[in-house]
């Protein structure tokens, strides 16, 4: 059992500057709370420069009911406040969140495609668009007309395996190709984000163009 009297270690304090930004009039958006906090410099040797620093910094943004924050440790020597101004809004936004894409799988696209496929395949249209399969039928495309509503119901790319056998009347058995890209529909947390990215942005522009006039 440690000791009573052992004096306890000392703890590390660092102090930090925060700055709050409230932005109003967005088109489309609620109003926008930003905290920047930069960390100061950090040691960042090169082998031109073994004594070069960088600046360090984090941004939190609270729109509504959603919330993103993004740290970076090698800003060169801007504040967080002048990179994010400068950065492009592609690169902020992945920062915010990792990975978001601008389109997501849709069970209703699927449908739609598959409707287009099953036109095109009975008018023979086959070269416009490059179908694995040929012509179909009168009455096997009024089959696939019918099993196709089951389509709706997928939720992701991955549950496509469960109607694989589908699929394969369709689209061939390299059916995962065709469907790259036409079974998708605009992400609109993406859209959503790239506003609120966009008008940040903006305001801290703003900010500085006063500062600097």
């Amino acid at each position: 059992m440690p000791s009573e009297n052992k004096q306890a270690e000392p703890l590390t304090v660092e102090r930090s500057t925060v700055t709050k930004l409230v932005i109003t009039g967005a088109p489309r958006l609620d109003p926008i709370t930003v905290f920047l906090e930069d960390f100061g410099l950090r040691d960042c040797p090169t082998e031109s420069n073994p004594n070069y620093q960088t600046a360090q910094g984090k941004i939190t943004i609270n729109c509504w009911d959603s919330s993103w924050n993004a740290y970076w440790g090698g800003m060169g020597p801007r504040t967080v406040a002048e990179f994010v101004a400068q950065c492009d809004w592609h690169y902020i936004l992945n920062c915010l969140d990792r990975g978001i894409s601008p389109t997501v799988f849709s069970g209703e696209a699927l449908h739609n495609f598959a409707k287009k496929c099953i036109v095109q395949r009975r008018r023979q249209q086959t070269g416009r668009h490059n179908w694995e399969l040929g012509e179909l039928s009168k009455e096997d495309a009024r089959s696939l007309w019918c099993d196709i509503d089951v389509l709706r119901n997928i939720e992701s790319s991955g549950e496509c395996w469960h109607q694989s056998e589908l699929l394969t009347e369709l689209f061939g058995d390299e059916w995962h190709y065709p469907l790259d890209g036409n079974a998708v529909e605009e992400n609109h947390e993406f859209n959503y984000l790239r506003r609120v990215v966009e008008a940040v942005q903006q305001a801290l522009r703003q900010e500085q163009q006063q500062e600097a006039a």
